[in-house]
């Protein structure tokens, strides 16, 4: 039986299932849509990340090979090898193996300052220059290039003072390899022609492209010369220097959208009725990933702004916020103070208790200092143990009253791993008035009086005051004045005699004298202090030795003594240096002593002791000058060899004033030498009266005005042949006096 009602209720069921099935479509398709641009702008962000997380990663490798070079080449050692004559043999075990082994640089070119190629190794190993490829050639040519046209810009002789190295980085396709190619110029002290370039070319294999993600943000780099994209892979186009793309990186590209779209697509279709509670989902996961990009953002910025070690602002961010500061104070009126901090006697920790031991105080210190600050305060490791603080809102009397505090917090021990060790701190501090000075220039004010810190005794605090540039300028002439003195060969040598209780002349002292043609006669502590601190001292050692030699070599029978620098002897040239001499004058050793101080076997490292034991062996005597005045050691006494030990003019001259202390302390050394079968000489004898008390405590030889002041070497010369007793009642005690004065050097 037909039921008329049928189609009517099938009509009305589908009149109440239309618009909820419309509904529904409706739904479905503005989700879908909303899906599905939520998920390409998701895909594209990601991809967006990717890239700049891949251009980032290239950009700091290149930063880190360039970065790695540049240390090696200038120590002392590469140096000389480098830009004296050329050592294929050391440039193979020094340069091309050590930055194998360390950095997998594969490849090493050193040319001359002509472009010339003197040295190629492949793999670790010299092989012929000639062998230097067509397209090496070509890309090491444009890199040249570059490195002139920057040299060319520097002051003669000023490379070493570059504040940074002059480097390029190139990449170069080769061979199916693509490599990093960084050409580094030789910062040596010259003063003319073109210094020496070396070209380092490592690979980018598996190991360095590892580096390049963050997190699982990017994997499976690879190098291609297909650039073509597509849905499972990007690439990043990378340039050569000349703008060529020569080859693409790539990577398994992640589309984060797609990959949940996929996975919630057949729990959407199967539970349409659960609709809201997977949109939910959806956006849960959605916030879940884009937290994680976020937070990869967040570190990858963090890294680039803040020093590895403390965690603290770095150089960069540092800079940012000093910009930040000026624009205030140019607005406001605001002072800001900015202090540069180093440690004293960080060096002595690092090589005494490591370098491990060196990062913990690193660390310690910089928790310490961030202490003392306030919250709109900022501190930053410019690198080292060099800090610097901004201090906004504080004039002078704000940043003395924080030094100070800095320099007490700074004079309590610190615990290095169950070790007490004590440092100390130097600053140097200067006030921003001129909001037009660039951030630069107030950051080398502040070293400036860092500097002067340092020279006024270190642990205080110094402000900059525009005479300091004035002193610099001076510093730096009379530095070049001495360079150029040591060139033209304008010191000379005076020698004043050592004689015995009797008034025989038993040996000299050579000491070394300038004669500026303008500022007069200038002290030796004065100019050969500078010589240490401008590099010099190698080259002045090395004039005085050949011109003593040249001077003395037929006072036969009459010892030479001969002083000598704590950082010459630290100098692994320093003995092919006197070899060469003594060669070259044909002198014999067994006539000549060299003077060290004690602060030269505190050191104690292996330079030192090798050229200590080389000089003993050569038949060379050594003395242990200014003794008693440093950190005298009995054991350093039996471990160097010492000949002859000398009793500091300071001890000697307390003896005019009746000094009972000075009296014991001379007699205690006087028993020392002779226990240890040591002999033994007092300087700075100016009266009858000290050496008649030196006389009493055992001590028979004498160095002072009172029997001759330094003298020219002619004038020394008639002196021996007169075979006169020096002193009173035996001859004049001022003989040809040339120089004047007792300060040696």
């Amino acid at each position: 039986m037909i039921n008329p009602k049928t189609p009517r209720a099938e009509r009305a069921g589908a009149g109440v299932y239309g618009p909820v099935i419309a509904l529904a479509a409706g739904v479905l398709a503005v989700l879908t849509l909303v899906v599905t641009v939520m998920v390409n702008q998701f895909d594209d962000v990601a991809l967006s990340m990717q890239i700049q997380t891949a251009e980032r990663g290239y950009r700091n490798r290149l930063a880190s090979f360039a970065a790695m070079v540049q240390p090696r080449l200038e120590s002392g050692d590469a140096l000389r090898h480098l830009t004296g004559a050329f050592d294929p043999a050391w440039a193979e075990q020094n340069l091309a193996r050590y930055f194998l082994d360390r950095n997998n640089i594969t490849r090493l070119i050193v040319v001359d300052g002509r472009d010339r190629p003197l040295f190629f190794a492949v793999d670790g190993r010299r092989v012929d220059p000639g062998m230097i490829s067509t397209t090496y050639a070509g890309a090491m040519a444009d890199l040249l290039r570059r490195v002139r046209t920057a040299e060319a810009s520097i002051p003669s002789g000023r490379a070493d003072t570059l504040p940074q190295p002059i480097q390029f980085t190139n990449i170069l396709f080769v061979e199916n390899q693509l490599y990093i190619m960084t050409s580094t110029l030789v910062r040596g002290r010259t003063d003319t022609g073109r210094a020496p370039v070396v070209v380092t070319m490592a690979p980018v294999d598996h190991s360095v492209l590892s580096m390049f993600g963050v997190g699982k943000l990017v994997n499976n780099f690879r190098v291609t010369t297909d650039l073509r994209t597509n849905d499972d892979t990007a690439i990043l186009p990378l340039q050569d220097l000349s703008g060529k793309v020569v080859a693409g990186l790539s990577w398994d590209r992640r589309n984060p959208g797609s990959d949940l779209l996929v996975r919630l697509m057949w729990p959407m279709v199967a539970m349409l009725g659960l609709l809201g509670l997977l949109g939910a989902s959806l956006a849960r996961q959605t916030h879940r990933y884009a937290r994680g990009l976020i937070l990869s953002e967040a570190r990858a910025r963090h890294l680039a702004f803040h020093d590895t070690l403390t965690q603290l602002p770095n150089r960069a961010l540092m800079f940012e916020r000093l910009n930040q500061l000026r624009s205030l104070a140019r607005r406001s009126g605001m002072d800001v103070a900015v202090l540069c901090l180093d440690l004293d006697r960080f060096k002595e920790v690092n090589d005494t208790l490591g370098h491990p031991a060196g990062d913990t105080l690193i660390r310690a210190a910089a928790r310490r200092l961030a202490n003392l600050l306030r919250d709109t305060d900022t501190v930053a490791r410019l690198g080292g143990d060099e800090f610097v603080v901004l201090q906004p809102h504080s004039g002078a009397p704000g940043a003395a009253h924080l030094a100070e505090r800095i320099i007490n917090a700074f004079a309590r021990p610190f615990d290095i791993d169950g070790q007490m060790v004590e440092i100390g701190c130097s600053i140097g501090i200067t006030i921003i008035n001129d909001p037009d000075i660039s951030a630069s220039e107030v950051l080398r004010q502040a070293d400036l009086a860092l500097y002067c810190s340092k020279e006024k005794g270190r642990n205080r605090a110094t402000f900059f005051e525009p005479e300091m540039d004035a002193a610099l300028r001076i510093r730096r002439q009379l530095e070049t004045d001495l360079r150029e003195a040591l060139n033209e060969e304008m010191l000379h040598m005076v020698y004043q005699p050592q004689v015995d209780a009797h008034g025989r002349m038993r040996g000299v002292e050579a000491l070394v004298r300038w004669n500026h043609p303008e500022k007069g006669l200038i002290p030796p502590n004065a100019f050969v202090l500078l010589a240490e601190e401008s590099g010099l001292i190698a080259q002045l050692g090395a004039f005085i030795v050949g011109r003593v030699f040249a001077e003395t070599r037929n006072w036969h029978g009459v010892p030479v003594a001969i002083n000598v620098s704590a950082l010459q002897l630290r100098q692994p040239a320093f003995m092919v240096t006197i070899s060469r001499l003594v060669a070259e004058h044909a002198i014999d050793p067994r006539q000549y002593e060299f003077e060290i101080t004690e602060t030269v076997l505190l050191g104690d490292d292996a330079a030192t002791r090798d050229n200590i034991a080389t000089l003993k062996q050569e038949g060379f005597a050594i003395a242990l000058d200014d003794f008693g005045t440093g950190y005298s050691s009995l054991s350093s006494l039996q471990r160097f060899a010492v000949d002859r030990i000398k009793i500091d003019r300071a001890f000697v001259r307390n003896l005019d004033d009746d000094d009972p202390d000075a009296l014991r302390l001379i007699q205690a050394i006087i028993q020392l030498a002779q226990a240890l079968d040591l002999d033994v000489i007092a300087e700075g004898v100016e009266t009858e009266g000290q050496r008649a008390r030196l006389l009493e405590c055992g001590c028979d030889h004498f160095q002072g005005f009172l029997f001759s002041r330094p003298v020219s070497a002619e004038a020394l010369g008639q002196m021996i042949e007169a075979r006169r007793p020096l002193g009173p009642g035996h001859q004049p005690v001022a003989l040809a006096a040339s120089g004047g004065g007792q300060t040696r050097a």
